[in-house]
């Protein structure tokens, strides 16, 4: 099982074993590389852990407890969690800032303590079989075990398909479980327990405060995260694109180190064009003097699909895998660890769908229903797809489809990879009535309707926080930087400052002109006005257009009948159509294609 998860720990490795427990880990070394070998016990042995974590915070804790007597063996920021657990139990959570994943046993007690950080930026699996619970880093430790079966979960299949990842709890194998974010499992007496020790609060937004506050406020909140994020004893560098976020990050990370920042930019090529944010980037380097690099790469899904498909152990279809496997392998040839601006976007309202959120409490009130079924809406099917290959049109259609339903529901519209008539129509019969695609909606209707927020903006926002950002965004820059050994920090998703803007009132994060607007108002101190100006183009790939020209005749043998139609899970004919449209500019159906090609490399490696 330790051996599955070399890629995520190169520079250390160390197991111990007890009566009912072993305990394994492979390590990263960043803090005290020569004295953090784990597992850590304390001092009277009685605790021990394994750990994968960097706490910001545990330079204050660990005087606190010097101060009430606790001795270090190491210089290590994981040994804190230890002494935390002898002082306060289960209870330590609380006590931490930063990401951490980490399993404790307290061998008096014969306690097993389980627990992931509050936003899921580490992940941690587990399957209870019986009267042992195995748990790991990654899917691929528990599979190594032996002891976990293999059956595809239906259900998370189905989720697959809606959303391009697997959203947690699940997992794609009915056995295995992903503890969610903000959680801790216990196992004890034989029991069990999972509870939620965290969750964001968005029924409580502060309205005293104006704009110019509010900037300040964050400003130096977002300073002293990145401040806290640089700790390190090995170089640091940074993903830097052309956009706010991660611009931001750099220009207040080069405030505080005496070295110039090393910086990391990507190019995207292939026959649809060249996508290029490396000249806005370079301002931003410039400006602050970093030590840049930039790197242009082509899109060649079948070179690298082998190792995103390894470092998931998943179906994973969000097609910024590519640029970001691409970004991970070039920033680890010159820094173990890396600061990136995710999570801007889910603080600050970043993201199209959420105009769409605006625009549709107005259209649902001022438009007629009868209006918008017997025009508005066939209107809308029948535009043509643009034969540039961009979203505007696809927007349309998934706004005109669940304008009229309840916010829940059109916001669900707007998340969706594929509808549930759709997915309906994949699914061969056998497989269809297995899952139940009512419950799969629910996972972003569920937490929507029951958010207790003051309007639909921090509605979506909270959705996105719960699923979204741990389980495609996280979880995407964690599996491909550590399948490179890189570590990837993200101080935008530090918990203290998710909270504070669970507190912003949503006029500050959006409205009809601007998204992000607190977030620009504080940038533009700091970075060149082009950068502000700029078209947010995201971390993503060209995928519409590539599958029609450079992927093409990959898509057409990972989804032709000789490979996908062989496990007979889906109705090929149905695939067949999908890929013909898309492939003669008739319907844009990229997302269902490339999750259909993740999923199916994925389940030839998984049964090999």
């Amino acid at each position: 099982m330790n051996g599955a998860l070399w890629r995520r720990g190169p520079d250390d490795e160390g197991i111990s074993f007890e009566p009912g427990i072993g305990l394994a880990m492979r390590r990263l070394s960043i803090i005290d590389p020569a004295g953090g070998h784990q597992p850590i016990a304390a001092e009277d042995e009685d605790v021990r852990g394994v750990f994968n974590c960097e706490i910001y915070n545990y330079r204050e804790l660990r005087h606190e407890l010097q101060q009430r007597g606790h001795a270090f063996r190491t210089g290590s920021d994981a040994e804190v969690i230890i002494h935390l657990y002898q002082e306060y139990g289960p209870e330590l959570v609380h006590r931490l800032q930063g990401m951490f994943a980490f399993a404790l046993w307290d061998a008096p007690r014969r306690r097993l303590v389980v627990a992931r950080d509050r936003l899921g930026i580490k992940p941690l699996f587990y399957a209870q079989l019986g009267d042992t619970v195995i748990f790991g880093s990654e899917i691929k430790a528990l599979i190594a075990s032996g002891l976990v079966p293999t059956d595809i979960d239906p259900q998370a299949l189905d989720a697959y398909f809606a959303y391009t990842y697997v959203p947690a709890p699940l997992t794609i194998y009915s056995a295995i479980r992903k503890l969610e974010p903000g959680c801790l499992l216990t196992v004890e007496s034989g029991a069990v327990r999972c509870c939620r020790y965290w969750d964001l609060d968005m029924s409580v937004q502060d309205e005293a405060p104006d704009e110019r506050e509010w900037a300040g406020r964050f400003e130096d909140a977002i300073r002293s995260t990145v401040q806290s994020h640089l700790m390190s004893d090995v170089p640091v560098g940074a993903f830097l694109s052309g956009g706010i976020d991660s611009s931001l990050v750099v220009a207040l990370m080069s405030g505080h180190l005496k070295d110039p920042v090393s910086t990391f930019t990507m190019g995207l090529g292939g026959t649809s064009g060249l996508i290029d944010e490396r000249p806005l980037a370079a301002r931003v380097a410039e400006r602050y003097g970093c030590f840049h690099h930039e790197q242009v790469v082509q899109p060649d899904l079948p070179s690298i699909v082998g190792d995103v498909v390894s470092a998931f152990d998943e179906p994973f279809a969000d097609d910024s895998v590519i640029p970001s496997y691409y970004v991970a392998q070039f920033a680890s040839r010159r820094v173990k660890v890396a600061l990136s601006g995710l999570g801007g976007d889910e603080l600050f309202a970043g993201y199209r769908r959420y105009s769409g959120v605006l625009l549709g409490e107005s259209y649902a009130r001022l438009m007629p229903a009868a209006l918008h079924a017997q025009v508005v809406r066939p209107l809308v099917h029948a535009l043509p797809e643009s034969p540039q290959g961009g979203d505007q049109v696809d927007h349309l259609k998934r706004f005109a489809s669940s304008a009229l339903h309840s916010p829940a529901e059109r916001y669900l519209g707007f998340v969706t990879a594929l509808s549930s008539r759709r997915r309906g129509q994949l699914y061969a019969p056998s497989l269809r009535a297995r899952i139940d695609r009512a419950a799969t909606d629910r996972l972003i209707t569920e937490p929507f309707d029951n958010c207790r927020a003051p309007d639909n903006i921090s509605r979506a926002l909270y959705v996105d926080m719960k699923t979204f950002l741990p389980e495609d965004i996280l979880a995407l820059s964690d599996r491909l930087s550590m399948w490179h050994s890189l570590e990837l920090r993200v101080p935008l998703a530090d918990h203290n400052l998710v909270e504070l803007s669970a507190r912003l009132p949503a006029r500050f994060k959006i409205n009809w002109r601007e998204k992000k607007r607190l977030l620009r108002s504080i940038a533009q101190k700091h970075l060149p006005a082009a950068i502000l100006g700029h078209r947010k183009q995201g971390f993503e790939s060209p995928m519409a257009a590539w599958l029609r020209t450079d992927l093409s005749g990959y898509a057409r043998d990972v989804l032709g009948p000789e490979r996908l139609g062989a496990h007979g899970l889906f109705d090929q004919a149905v695939v067949d159509g999908w890929l013909a449209d898309h492939l003669c500019g008739r319907r844009k159906n990229n997302r269902a294609l490339f999750s259909l090609i993740m999923f199916q490399e994925w389940y030839e490696r998984s049964r090999s």
